[in-house]
């Protein structure tokens, strides 16, 4: 299956009698600083307000606030306060993105019963929990769609909880390495999310490689739910070293590595840390910028001192601009299902390196846009940075490549809510589960 597809209109007012209503739920705070999962969602709804005739959005965020945000004449945002949020439990402080572990929201759960087609983006939280029941007893027919690994993030986090409750002695590595407590953990999201997958009208996964199992899970009833890239926004036109200079005190001379996301362990920004920091140490011009928050951001700035940015979040505009006047774009990240940065990147015009775990490779092209590699190697992510580093002729032409690339290949987020979303929902809506 193609990444491409071409420009799509409206559906004609006949499609349907009204709009499809359509409520999605995304257990995650809404945030200038949320995840990709988030800003998947924002950008869809974005996207949304162009089929007025078609749809009408609702789109369901947590928050410290109840609110109503209008996005369009057809599309909102409501932010919901958890019922019993992660950020209550002390051992869980070092988590990044807090959610809702309660069973049953009755707020969203009032909220649901007037929809169409509920849409879930997890299969384990408050909200997704809570749509299934209303499914059960209202006869909503329910999509889910995979945005992050979290059987994978389960295993990592119930690893760094352990140690950060038992320290990394021997009563936390016989709860990790000889009991397998992650490993369970990990497990049990998996059968959980397997539950909520056969219980749904249609399941959208994000990697290809997952159709096939996804299908035999749900009878068939499986898509691909692909990511946009806005070509205007992220483009190479926005380079400008003396900005970046000026900005952040880059220097001119440095082949900059950009990385953007979470600088945490589960994001892997340490190995980028090590293999820049084996180059510096060999007398090599080149610089670090880590655009995100995260616990690893002083220990970054520590290993690399001047050869390394860090400046946490930093608005979309400026985001942008830094992409473009970067040299080479690293996410090193095992456990992504299919990463926003790394479209923008290619957009920008950027060479760019993935770890080969994620199954991010898919849109790379070896050797002409990108490469993938292992993420448990710094000193292979060393070489390859180096080669990039030293040669600007083969950066140029991997540049002009991976721009080409991605005005070829990638849709817009229009494209993916009227071709992967929107028929996906009209289908569900007209094969309703019955009311129990």
């Amino acid at each position: 299956m193609s990444v491409f597809a071409p420009v799509i209109a409206e559906p004609p007012v006949s499609a349907s009698p009204r709009p499809l209503r359509i409520a999605v739920l995304v257990d995650l705070q809404l945030s200038a600083g949320a995840g990709g999962h988030v800003k998947c969602w924002e950008r869809l709804a974005q996207a949304a307000t162009a089929f007025p005739r078609a749809l009408d959005l609702t789109v369901y965020f947590m928050g410290h606030e109840r609110q109503l945000k209008p996005i369009g004449d057809n599309v909102r945002y409501v932010i919901e306060p958890p019922v019993f949020s992660t950020e209550r439990l002390p051992f869980l402080s070092h988590v990044p993105d807090h959610t809702d572990l309660a069973p049953w929201h009755p707020r969203v759960a009032q909220a649901l019963a007037g929809h169409d087609v509920i849409h879930t983006t997890d299969a384990y939280f408050s909200y997704a929990r809570t749509a299934m029941r209303v499914s059960r007893r209202r006869g909503v027919p329910v999509v889910n769609s995979v945005h992050t690994d979290t059987p994978q993030y389960a295993r990592i986090f119930t690893t760094q909880t352990m140690e950060h409750l038992l320290g990394k002695g021997r009563a936390a590595q016989c709860l990790i390495d000889r009991l397998g407590v992650p490993r369970f953990a990990e497990r049990h999201m998996l059968r959980r999310l397997a539950a909520h997958q056969r219980a749904c009208a249609s399941v959208l996964v994000s990697r290809p490689d997952q159709l096939a199992s996804a299908a035999a899970l749900t009878g068939g009833r499986a898509g691909l739910l692909r990511r946009g890239v806005d070509l205007d926004f992220f483009t190479p036109a926005k380079r400008d070293r003396d900005w970046l200079a000026a900005k952040f005190g880059i220097p001119q001379e440095s082949a900059l590595i950009l990385f953007a996301g979470r600088v945490n362990p589960s994001k892997n920004a340490m190995l980028l840390a090590e293999a820049v920091g084996t180059l510096v140490g060999r007398g090599q011009k080149v610089h670090l910028f880590c655009a995100g928050e995260g616990e690893q951001r002083a220990a970054i700035g520590a290993r690399l001192g001047s050869h390394a940015t860090c400046p946490g979040n930093i608005p979309p505009e400026t985001l942008a601009r830094v992409y473009a006047s970067a040299d080479l774009f690293a996410f090193p990240s095992p456990v992504e299902e299919c990463a926003n940065v790394t479209l923008e990147a290619l957009a920008s015009g950027l060479p760019v390196m993935v770890a080969r775990e994620s199954g991010m490779g898919r849109i790379i092209v070896d050797g002409k846009t990108g490469f993938a590699l292992s993420a448990d190697r710094p000193f292979a992510w060393a070489r390859f940075i180096d080669m990039l580093a030293t040669d600007p002729a083969r950066r140029a032409t991997m540049a002009r490549q991976a721009r080409s690339y991605a005005e070829r290949q990638l849709p817009s987020w229009r494209e993916v809510l009227g071709e992967d979303l929107l028929p996906t929902w009209q289908k569900a809506a007209l094969t309703p589960r019955p009311a129990a």
